[in-house]
């Protein structure tokens, strides 16, 4: 039987920032402000809360099934059928998951930095190295994870810091001027986007290495409220800098970096950036389709567990092209407005499920 890889603690709330992180940084700001305005911060606060009581139910299933997956677990609280009948929706999230954030990097340089190049001359050769990065396993992704991710951390913590000459403290008031609905929609965003995500990383957390399970907690919540300090921050930068027009900013970030000028030395640095955004996405890339393969994996009860990484990456890339067939403004609203519903169908309502479920079978295990 072959052994499964395993990973530090560390490494695991490495790889769970970068999947919290990853593509919501990019994507998240814009959207937000477009719905809650001002009072942005209040709503990544709300759907903190949510993703934190999230967190908790996945954490304590793990106690008691250390060495399961959440397809395995689900097996073995709800039976087989039922498991089949929730991971329907399970697989199809993360297809959907999986495509977007490709889809997302080459959105990205298309409108930012490379405008006639076709969208597939981006979103082919990624879906290959990311396939690449799936393929070499969970314990060469968690070792090469940290130094990108500490890279985007350096560029996006400069670039806050470099914007403060052109920061309006003005500009954050009138506070929930319209009222506290669009702060609730805005929470409804971003708890979609990404905290009802992180239930995938239940498929990750059986890899964490035995003598390391019990210290597992503290290291993945730091994780997450650093996720949402650095959300609110690049949420608070773009208000700073672009006031009433915040919320027309797709890419916040690189158009905070376009605004850098300092003694004519440090300009025009949103390349490095560009960059950056693009290593998040791709990490996030990389755990969600590792999850996708290790799900078909487990469904299947596949000996090799790498057979089809290739295949799945290549039906990711084609449902990528086929989302944007409608137009860009047809993929914003399915991320906005369908994403959160889809979220909560395919991974919460599951949780839930088999959580309930567990709670009633009471299956001991050990402490963590």
């Amino acid at each position: 039987m072959k052994t499964r890889e395993q990973i530090s603690a560390g490494q695991m709330s490495v790889m769970f920032f970068s999947f919290m992180t990853g593509s919501s940084i990019v994507n998240i700001p814009g959207p937000l402000i477009g719905y809650a305005k001002n009072g942005a911060w209040i709503s990544l606060l709300l759907s903190l809360a949510i993703g934190a009581v999230l967190l908790v139910c996945i954490l304590s299933l793990y106690r008691k099934f250390p060495d399961l997956t959440f397809i395995e677990y689900s097996r073995a609280t709800v039976g087989k059928w039922l498991t089949v009948l929730l991971a329907i929706p399970f697989i199809s999230f993360q297809f959907h998951m999986t495509s977007g954030i490709v889809l997302d990097i080459g959105l990205f340089l298309n409108t930012s930095m490379l405008r006639q190049t076709p969208l597939y001359l981006f979103s082919l050769p990624i879906f290959f190295v990311v396939a690449l990065t799936v393929r070499s396993g969970i314990e060469t992704m968690a070792r090469m994870f940290f130094v990108p991710m500490v890279v985007v951390l350096a560029s996006i913590t400069s670039i806050l810091i470099l914007s403060i000459p052109n920061y309006n403290l003005e500009a954050l008031l009138p506070l929930m001027s319209d009222g506290f609905k669009p702060v609730l929609l805005g929470a409804y965003f971003s708890y979609g986007f990404p905290y009802a995500e992180l239930v995938l990383m239940s498929m990750v957390f059986p890899h964490i290495r035995k003598n390391e399970r019990i210290k597992i907690a503290r290291p993945l919540f730091l994780a997450l409220f650093l996720n949402a300090f650095y959300l609110i921050a690049v949420t608070l930068s773009t208000i700073l800098v672009f006031g009433p027009m915040a919320a027309e900013r797709m890419y916040s970030m690189f158009e905070v970096a376009r605004t850098v000028d300092l003694l004519e030395v440090i300009q025009r640095i949103e390349s490095l950036v560009g960059i950056s955004l693009i290593m998040a996405s791709f990490m996030k890339a990389a755990v969600t389709l590792f999850v996708l393969n290790m799900t078909f994996t487990k469904l299947l009860n596949l000996q090799d567990d790498r057979i089809l990484v290739f295949p799945l990456a290549l039906v990711c890339f084609l449902f990528s092209m086929n989302q944007i067939e409608y137009g860009q403004f047809f993929w914003i609203n399915s991320v906005t407005v369908i994403h959160p519903v889809w979220a909560t169908v395919s991974y919460v309502l599951p949780l839930l499920i088999v959580r309930t479920a567990a709670f009633f079978r009471r299956r001991p295990g050990p402490s963590l």
